[in-house]
C-alpha cells in the first residue's frame, strides 16, 4: 500500500474482530485488525511500537470499491482505495499518532476506534512522606496508557487500587497507602507493585521502600567568637520518612527564627546560626531534635565562646618563627660560604 503515509505507521497486538454492516449485510462486510484485543465497549487496543495489519473484504462476488479512512481529532484523510472485494495494508511502528477512528468504506462504511497502548517507562517509584503521627506512602509508576493500577503490602496484608481501608487512591498514575502511626515499626517494609495492560511482565515491576526512626548527628563541641555569629549543624543519619529536624535551648525550648537566630533545613540536615553570640547569654547545652511517626531522637552539642579573637595572636607568633627560621638559615648558608672561599684560597 504505497499510499499509506508515515503518519500512519503504527503496530497492533493479537486479534481477529469481525464487524458486521446492518443485519441484511451481515454476512457480507467484515473489518479485521490483526494483532489486537477488544475492550468491552468494542474498542480496539493495540500496542506501541508493533506492527498492525487491517482488512477489509465484502462477501460478495461483485466488484465494488474498497476505501480506508483516518480520522483524529475531528481531521478524516482517505488513504486507500481499491477495486475489488479485498482491502490490507499494514502499519509499522505504531506510535500515539496512529490512535483515532479507521474506517472502512463501500456502499456501507463501518468505523472502528483503535487506541495504542504503552507502559510506562522505567520501573516505579516509592517515597514516604510523614503527616503528624501518621505516614504516607507514595507509588508513581508515570507516563504510560492507559494508567496503571498499584497493589501495596508488608509482612502481613495488601492494599490495592480499589481499596479504601487502609488509604486513597492517587492521582491517575500513583497510589497513595495512609498508615497511622500505630500500625508501623522500625525496620518495616512495604513494596508497591505496578500493573499495566501492555506491560510484558517477563519481570515485576515493583519497588520498596524501609520504614527507619530517625539517628541525628552533630558535632559534640563547637567553640566561636564572642560577638561573631556561630553556626551549629545537625544531620539525619537515618529516618524515612524523613524526619523533621529542631533545635532546643536551656529548658528544651524550642528556638525558632528571629533576630537572634537564623535556622534553616536543608533536606535531612538543619542549622541554627547564632548572631552576635554573647558568651554569657549564649553558651551552654543546645539540643538538636529529630522525629518522624517512627520516633523521637535527640543530641546534645556543647557551645563555648572565647571572648578575644586569638587568631591575629596566632597569625603574630607564625611570622615571627618564619623569621627565626629564615634568620638561622642566613646565617648557616652565610658561614658555610666563608668556609668554602677560605678551602679555595689555601688550596
Amino acid at each position: 500500500m504505497g499510499g499509506v503515509k508515515p503518519w500512519l505507521l503504527a503496530a497492533v497486538f493479537g486479534l481477529t474482530l469481525d464487524s458486521l454492516v446492518g443485519a441484511d449485510n451481515a454476512e457480507e462486510f467484515t473489518i479485521t485488525v490483526t494483532p489486537g484485543e477488544k475492550l468491552p465497549n468494542g474498542t480496539i487496543y493495540v500496542i506501541k511500537h508493533t506492527n498492525v495489519s487491517f482488512n477489509c473484504s465484502s462477501r460478495s462476488q461483485q466488484k465494488s470499491n474498497i476505501s480506508w479512512s483516518f480520522s483524529r481529532d475531528s481531521k478524516q484523510k482517505t488513504f486507500a482505495n481499491v477495486e475489488g472485494p479485498y482491502s490490507e495494508f499494514t502499519l509499522l511502528n505504531v506510535s500515539s499518532e496512529s490512535q483515532g477512528n479507521y474506517t472502512c468504506s463501500t456502499n456501507e462504511s463501518v468505523t472502528k476506534e483503535v487506541l495504542v497502548y504503552h507502559p510506562p517507562e522505567g520501573p516505579p517509584l516509592c517515597h514516604a512522606e510523614s503527616s503528624g503521627n501518621n505516614v504516607h506512602l507514595y507509588c508513581s509508576w508515570t507516563d504510560g496508557y492507559p494508567h496503571p493500577t498499584f497493589v501495596w503490602s508488608n509482612e502481613t496484608w495488601k492494599f490495592e487500587s480499589s481499596d479504601q481501608t487502609h488509604g486513597q487512591p492517587g492521582l491517575n498514575d500513583s497510589l497513595v497507602l495512609q498508615v497511622k502511626g500505630s500500625e508501623i515499626h522500625d525496620g518495616q517494609i512495604f513494596k508497591c507493585v505496578g500493573y499495566h495492560i501492555a506491560y510484558e511482565q517477563r519481570m515485576e515491576a515493583s519497588c520498596s521502600l524501609i520504614l527507619k526512626a530517625p539517628l541525628p548527628e552533630s558535632e559534640p563541641l563547637v567553640t566561636g567568637f564572642e560577638g561573631k555569629n556561630t553556626t551549629l549543624t545537625c544531620h539525619s543519619k537515618e529516618g524515612n520518612p524523613p524526619p523533621k529536624l529542631s533545635w532546643l535551648r536551656k529548658n528544651d525550648t524550642e528556638i525558632f527564627p528571629n533576630s537572634k537566630y537564623i535556622v534553616l533545613q536543608e533536606g535531612v540536615t538543619s542549622f541554627v546560626t547564632i548572631r552576635q553570640s554573647s558568651k554569657a547569654m549564649d553558651e551552654g547545652r543546645y539540643v538538636c531534635k529529630s522525629e518522624n511517626p517512627l520516633g523521637i531522637k535527640e543530641v546534645e552539642i556543647w557551645v563555648s565562646f572565647n571572648t578575644k579573637n586569638i587568631s591575629g595572636l596566632v597569625g603574630g607568633i607564625a611570622i615571627l618563627v618564619l623569621l627565626i627560621i629564615a634568620a638561622v638559615c642566613g646565617f648557616f648558608l652565610y658561614r658555610n660560604r666563608n668556609l668554602f672561599i677560605t678551602r679555595r684560597h689555601f688550596w
